[in-house]
């Protein structure tokens, strides 16, 4: 991580779909916005609609935070199909972001490993 930038993320085609691994220490909206604009934008330049996303950050956002979150993902990514994995497991907070992303007309689902993820991501 470096002070321009306070996660890491690494972005890769996997042809049917982009996977990404974001991580750092404390989960933020406005981390997360930075993250999900480049994870944005190379869904557009590999003119890809599929995403996997595994996030391990350690700290997770609070319910008003997550609202502003899924909000600004149903705006930058409608119509997209999103695989979520948390290696922190946090659950419930996922749970309200994916009902709020999925609101803004994104395809979310949160699974617990990468295989299950791939499936539901290429199967349709």
């Amino acid at each position: 991580m470096n002070e321009d930038k306070p996660y890491i993320i690494e972005l890769e085609n996997r042809g049917e779909y982009l996977y990404a691994l974001v991580s750092g220490e404390t989960l933020t909206p406005e981390i997360a916005k930075m993250y999900w604009d480049e994870i944005a934008e190379k869904c557009f330049t590999l003119k890809t609609s599929k995403i996997m996303i595994e996030k391990e950050f350690t700290k997770s956002v609070s319910p008003p935070e997550m609202l502003e979150m899924g909000v600004y993902l149903g705006k930058i990514l409608t119509g997209k199909k999103i695989a979520f994995i948390d290696r922190y497991k946090n659950e419930s907070i996922n749970e309200l972001g994916k009902v709020i992303a999925r609101n803004q007309g994104v395809i979310m689902r949160i699974f617990k490993n990468k295989i299950e993820a791939e499936k539901w991501l290429i199967g349709s």
